[in-house]
This record gives C-alpha cells, structure tokens and sequence, in this order.
C-alpha cells in the first residue's frame, strides 16, 4: 500500500478497472508507468519511467520485461476502460442515439531503421518545416467522442492499429481457405471499428472521419453487416452524385437503369432550396445555410442524405449514411471530428505518444495504449473531481499557470504538489513511515527534475 500513498485517492479509484486484468507486480508496473506518464516532462522512455518511478524502484530491465514479456492482454485494458468510461459518463457518450467514435490517423516520425514497420511517408499535415516525406510510422486511431462542459465534445482515444506500408507490411489477414494477405489502410479502419463493435455490441455506432475516407471501400464494408455502422464524413470539391432514375412511360429493351441524373454535390446550392438552421458548433450556436438532398454517390448499394453548407464563400458537402439524421446533426457530429486530431496532439505533446524506442512491436503496441489509458484516466479525473482539493492550485496572486480547466498541465502540476506534500509534510502515521523505504532527498530531486 506504501507505494500508493502518493497518487490521489480519486486517481487511484480509476485506476483501480484493470486490477483483475493484471497480477500484482503487473499491476504496480501498470499504476507506475500512468503515474510517470502525467507527472513527467520532457521524453517518455522506458529509462525515464523508471528513473522517474521513485516509489516502485525496479530495474530497468523489469520495465523493459513489462512491455515486451509480461503476460497481460492490452486489448482486455482497453475494453474494460471503455465500460469503465460507459459506467462513469453514461449520457455523455450517447450522441443523437448512438455511440460516437472517430477516426483518423497520424504519423510519428523515426530514424531508427531497426524499428519494424518504419518506411517514408507522404506528410499531409501541412507544415513545411517537416519535409514533403516523413521517415516514420503511421497509426490509425479510434476513440470514442462524448459531450461534456455544455456539449464541447471530447474524444478519449481507445484504439491504436499500425498501418502497414507496401515496402514494409507488418500487419496482415487470413482468408476462410487460410491464404495471409497484407492489410491495406482500409482493412486496418475496418478491423479497429469491428473490434469496437464487439466491445459495444448493446449500442449502436457511428463513425465521423475526414474527407480521405469518403470512398466506397471505406464506406461500404461498414454497411455490409448484420449490424451497420453508419458514416458520416466529408465529400471531396469534385464528388458526384446520381437521382433516382425516371421511368418510361413505354418499356424500353435491356436493362433498366440504376441511376437517374448525373449532379454536382457542390452546384446544389445554386438548384435547390436553401435552408436556415441553427447548429451547435464549436461550443457556439450558429445559423448555417443548408441545402439537404438525399442521392447516390461512391457507388454505395443505398441512398445517403447529402447536406451542402455554406459559410462566407466556402461551400463544403457532408454526407451521412444514416437518413435519419437531421441536417444539424450531421453537421454537429461532423464537427465533432476534430476533437480526436485534439487529443492525439495532446497525447503527442504532453504523453509521449511519438517516444518509443523498441525495437519489436509488441512492447511498442503496448507503449501506445498505455499513453491512451494515461490520456483517458486524467481527463475523467479532471471531469469526475474538479473540485478536489488536490486539483486546486494557484499562485500567490490567485493566477494559474494554464488556461483550460481540462488542461495536463493543470494535471501534472497538482500531482506533483501532492507527491511532494506527502514527502515533506506527512499528515499520516502511514505518510511518516515512508522514509523506512524511500529517501525523500532522491524522491524530492526526481520530482522537481
């Protein structure tokens, strides 16, 4: 129990989902490492962890054999983590009647070229300090989305699937007759979207996703089961669509047609009615020009509903498989779909995403979600306790170093006051008997580095 003593007793409760996943030096093992993750600046390594991790000293080499050998199943922690969050915030998950997920992907650069899976990639992000190409690995996320703090949607991060390139593939799919082929970036989404299908399977899903997926090898393996998983995402300035085709008056010979009128999705605007309604978006509500149509498009076996928006002069077209929605929704739901890119820049800035340096996949693999679990774990502390007296935190002019109440910097500072509150001034028999088993000099200097 001594090791415990330094975390927050609210942390330590959310921490508590996987305890009868793991044995008990596993356990310790996993407390630690999401300890370490929130409380520490600077690279995230497995050597910093354990520099770090004052009050569970083990040798190097155990972190290193709790990421690459223990015997504990990654997947079984982030199931139970999502049923831990449905338990906590059960109406914040539920958007427009369904379970919401996002999905996206990134890149973390590396040089090693002993890393499995490292290969050049084309950087899209825009920024060109970082090159035309990235030498690197590129992930696909899943995270589920939830509405909190007056509907600002958050997304907490679940499921992280290595993309395999064509030069190095490391993923790969097994047909009935047992032929193995390699997974392409779609067969990744659609494997990481049915494995949360499974974990959820009382509720019905939805995916927003950026306008890369607007395509029919995305969309329509998704529609294709026993229980859809319906779309929502962003048609690309040139996408078009197809009415419903009229019929003869007289029978004609061959084959009726499948699709009426060719149109283009973005010159709805200048054809049909527009429509003004009020969105919630951003935090804010705003009125937005709509036009809403439902049409063929991708080549997909069922008519999706087409809503075209404009704001100033920019004209965007979202699309949305499930025709139930309204045109607010969609667009609601579609702007939703930037909190995932929020949070994989948190989790890159402040968790270590982007620092592993194994040189196998399977502690890799692990790293990664354990920096999810780290990501999930402090946002519902911040949620669940924000009133705790350990989470408040101020100068002497009553001024705090952050701006966002849901801020890791906010996290990170307040766990470290309580770390060094129990080592200086112990309020406990149990807080004074700490110094039997650690040196608070050591503890105080690894802290404060």
């Amino acid at each position: 129990m001594l090791v415990y003593i330094y975390i927050p007793q609210e942390l330590l409760q959310l921490l508590l989902f996987p305890k009868e996943l793991l044995s008990i030096p596993n356990y310790k093992y996993f407390v630690g490492f999401i300890w370490c993750l929130l409380v520490t600046e600077g690279r995230k390594t497995t050597r910093n962890i354990y520099r770090y991790c004052f009050f569970y000293k083990k040798h190097i080499a155990s972190w290193e054999r709790f990421l690459s050998k223990n015997q504990w199943d990654c997947m079984a922690i982030m199931e139970q983590l999502l049923h831990k969050r449905l338990e906590l915030f059960p109406k914040n998950f539920m958007i427009h009647g369904s379970l919401l997920v996002a999905y996206d992907t990134t890149l973390i650069a590396k040089n090693s070229k002993k890393i499995p899976g490292i290969q050049k990639w084309n950087n899209h992000s825009g920024n060109a300090d970082k090159g035309k190409y990235i030498v690197g690995h590129h992930w696909g996320a899943l995270g589920i989305v939830g509405s909190f703090l007056s509907n600002r949607f958050l997304c907490f991060p679940l499921i992280f699937r290595l993309i395999s390139g064509r030069l190095n593939p490391s993923q790969w799919m097994s047909d009935a007759e047992g032929i193995a082929t390699s997974m392409n970036c779609w067969d990744n989404a659609h494997a990481a979207l049915f494995q949360f299908t499974d974990w959820a399977s009382k509720h019905p899903v939805r995916v927003v996703a950026d306008a890369y997926f607007s395509n029919k090898s995305f969309i329509q393996p998704l529609l294709s089961g026993k229980n859809p998983i319906h779309v929502i995402t962003k048609l690309k300035s040139n996408a078009i669509g197809y009415l419903d085709p009229e019929k003869p008056q007289i029978k004609k010979q061959g084959r009726p047609r499948k699709r009426g009128q060719k149109v283009k999705i973005l010159t709805l605007f200048k054809t049909e009615p527009i429509q003004l309604i009020s969105v919630r978006l951003y935090g804010e509500t705003r009125t937005v020009e709509v036009v809403v149509k439902d049409l063929w498009v991708l080549g997909l076996d069922r008519k999706v509903r087409i809503v075209v928006t404009k704001v100033g002069s920019n004209v965007t077209a979202l699309i949305s498989t499930d025709i139930s929605l309204t045109p607010a929704a969609i667009i609601e739901i579609y702007g939703a779909r930037f909190s995932i890119e929020t949070a994989i820049r948190d989790m890159k800035q402040h968790l270590g995403l982007g620092d592993y340096q194994h040189q196998s996949l399977l502690p890799t693999f692990r790293f990664i979600h354990l920096a999810a679990v780290s990501y999930s774990v402090g946002k519902m502390a911040l949620l669940k306790h924000p009133n705790s007296s350990w989470l408040q935190a101020q100068d002497y002019q009553g001024d705090t170093p952050w701006t966002s109440e849901l801020s890791f910097k906010k996290l990170r500072i307040c766990l470290r006051r309580f770390s060094l509150g129990k080592l200086v001034l112990p309020e406990t028999a149990l807080d004074q008997g700490t110094d039997k088993n650690i040196s608070v000099k050591d503890a105080i200097l690894t802290i404060a580095s």
